[in-house]
């Protein structure tokens, strides 16, 4: 249970427009945080050198300084006080300065209510495990950063069932996030305080998983010289996370299934039952329903965790999000280097979108990464990508010619005025066929934007036309 006597977390909320500070004030409402909101940066440096908050949440342009001299002021006497952006879409530069400087995340404006809270979640909840804010673990990032369409969905499963005793099953190819995606539903629950324990099924060997999972008692087995508490019992209270769970073998899988329906369970080389409460969220990179249909995973285990699916989109289908998360990438991975890049080329960009991304967003952290340690500068430009987009050829994802798309669908009616809003879908359908399912590609062949095209199958798969 949370602790009741533990003072009350505090967010400076730094806004000058007071229509904007109230309506992200409103979005904040369901996290249990004290909101104190200020319009300027000297107010901003006079209430955290009175009462230091617990986190920061500071529009980049005030209407006395810069957001970035509030930072800098405030780094002289609260040096380690997390801080979060608010910036529009043109300065996305300067953002990316200022986590050099020491912020931790940026949002950018106009900031979406589920990106918000799970942003602002995240940070709280890492300040308070004394989690390292800046520099970034392997493989993760901070928080989920875009707002396509796609990821809108996930945001708003994760709000909708975040404080729900329902198991959630996460399902995604590799690299897009699924261990992200525990997090954040840890982080917006009311189980917040409690422990959030992650334990990869696949990485662990075949003899130690079950150990891992429910701890043994000294003598168990060879090497078992004290005891040991395992996932189980660590998470109580909190969420226990089941990565890659379509790899854990059967039997075990059946105690798992009576852990789960009873709560309890037995410690490896123990009698004793042991009781737990704890949520259930696990993860594959497989089709759960498919791995039933090959006896590889016990179909009333999966009726039993697939509660709520939560499937995340690859990063080939999240249009602009691929910008957002360069930039953001870019800046957390120049600062762990020490190097000075804060900035893409608009052509390197352009390959970025045009780019399928099949290992998501792993593989362009990968990418990132190799550019910020081989190369130098402040703009990364096109020689300094590595394989395969050093070599890549747009044209491999081009499409034909627009009026191409249109004459069979015209030919099938000749003595017909077809819709203008049927032949748009019509061509914008068969543009991702050409370019082999990728959006993004088929955005830059059509000159739109891809988060335009997300907009319209969002309003295809919903029968607004």
């Amino acid at each position: 249970m949370p602790n009741i006597n533990a003072p009350r977390k505090r967010l400076l909320m730094v806004e000058d427009t007071l229509s904007v500070a109230t309506l992200y004030q409103g979005y904040l409402a369901s996290l249990d945080i004290d909101i104190e909101l200020v319009s300027s940066g000297q107010q901003a440096i006079t209430s955290i050198q009175a009462n230091i908050p617990t986190l920061i949440l500071l529009d980049l342009k005030l209407p006395d300084m810069t957001g970035m001299d509030v930072l800098k002021q405030v780094r002289e006497f609260a040096p380690k006080i997390p801080v979060v952006f608010m910036t529009a879409h043109g300065s996305i530069d300067v953002a990316v300065e200022a986590m050099r400087q020491g912020a931790q995340d940026f949002l950018l404006k106009p900031c979406d209510a589920n990106r918000l809270r799970v942003t602002i979640s995240k940070v709280l909840h890492q300040a308070q495990n004394n989690k390292p804010l800046l520099i970034k673990e392997t493989n993760t990032y901070q928080g989920f950063i875009g707002s396509s369409a796609s990821m809108q969905k996930v945001y708003r499963t994760i709000d909708s069932a975040a404080n729900s005793r329902a198991s959630i099953f996460i399902t995604g190819e590799s690299g897009t996030g699924k261990e992200v995606c525990a997090e954040a539903i840890h982080s917006v629950s009311n189980r917040v305080d409690q422990p959030f324990i992650a334990l990869n099924c696949a990485a662990i060997p075949k003899d130690l998983i079950e150990s891992e999972l429910f701890g043994h008692v000294k003598g168990a087995f060879t090497g078992a010289s004290t005891d040991r508490k395992g996932a189980a019992e660590l998470a109580n209270g909190g969420t226990l996370f089941l990565d890659e769970l379509c790899e854990m073998e059967l039997d075990l899988q059946t105690k798992l299934l009576r852990f789960i329906q009873t709560g309890t369970f037995q410690k490896v080389g123990s009698s004793t039952l042991s009781r737990v409460d704890v949520r259930f969220v696990c993860a594959t990179n497989k089709d759960p329903w498919q791995e039933v249909c090959k006896g590889r995973f016990r179909e009333d285990l999966y009726y039993r965790l697939y509660v709520i699916p939560l499937q995340l989109p690859p990063l080939r289908e999240r249009g602009d999000d691929i910008v957002e998360i360069a930039h953001s990438l870019l800046g957390f991975m120049s600062v762990e280097e020490s190097k000075d890049f804060n900035r893409f080329s608009a052509d390197v960009l352009k390959r970025f979108l045009a780019y399928p991304w099949p290992g998501n967003v792993r593989q362009l952290q990968n990418v990132i990464r190799n550019i910020v340690v081989l190369n130098q500068g402040e703009q990364v430009e096109l020689d300094m990508l590595p394989s395969p987009l050093d070599s890549l050829d747009i044209n491999d994802y081009s499409a034909v010619n627009v009026a191409q798309f249109i004459e069979p669908l015209v030919d099938e009616q000749p003595a017909t005025i077809i819709p203008l809003a049927q032949i748009e879908k019509h061509v914008i359908e068969r543009a991702i066929q050409l370019c082999n399912g990728s959006i993004p590609a088929a955005a830059n062949q059509l000159d739109v934007s891809a988060s335009t095209i997300y907009r319209k199958i969002e309003r295809w798969e919903k029968g607004h036309g």
